[in-house]
């Protein structure tokens, strides 16, 4: 009986040996490839600049909501690497007011801790954030600090190849209206 003979002679010794590379060079260019897609597809850096910004946005909110009266110079000086030069400005004339206004109520404001962060949107030189932050607020004569809940959006640009904050904004509060109920579906007539 003649046999075809194929370019792939079996030799019944070598046959696992040879499968067994196969499959290792295999595996290893098919994860090599999985590693290298993601890196020019921009998949890793997209996702490593999205961290950036919820790391900054998270920074911003704790750091805004941790002062006290008396410490407005130290205050503004830890703001200033999270903002832009021209929003740091505008913030500067809004916190010197700020603090002249409950300079006599000795405010101050503690444990800020983020309690969400969601990007909104992304690109190369441009970023948004939601935030969800409480503190704990306290005046002279408090007993005890008062917590403060803070919705944000908070804007970002890039300054220096920095993410800096560019603005923010508190989200407000959505109010709720009590209406006529809707009927069930399963509702006879009579039942409404």
């Amino acid at each position: 009986m003649a046999s075809a003979r194929s370019g792939l002679e079996l030799n019944p010794s070598a046959t696992p040996t040879r499968l067994l590379s196969i499959l290792t060079v295999v595996g290893v260019l098919v994860g090599a490839a999985g590693l290298l897609v993601p890196a020019f597809a921009g998949g890793d850096d997209s996702r490593g600049e999205r961290q950036e910004v919820v790391r900054k946005a998270s920074d911003f909110a704790v750091t805004f909501n941790t002062y006290t009266i008396e410490g407005k110079a130290d205050y503004q000086r830890r703001m200033k690497s999270l903002m832009t030069p021209s929003y740091y400005k505008e913030f500067t004339k809004i916190t010197d007011a700020m603090f002249g206004a409950i300079e006599d109520k000795k405010q101050s404001s503690s444990d800020a801790k983020v309690l969400a962060t969601a990007v909104d949107s992304i690109d190369e030189d441009s970023a948004v954030v939601l935030v969800a932050v409480n503190a704990a607020v306290k005046s002279t004569g408090d007993k005890a600090a008062v917590e403060r809940r803070f919705r944000w959006t908070v804007t970002f640009g890039r300054y220096k190849d920095e993410w800096r904050v560019r603005e923010f904004d508190a989200v407000p509060t959505l109010g709720a209206e009590l209406g006529e109920p809707t009927p069930s579906p399963d509702a006879k007539e009579g039942d409404q």
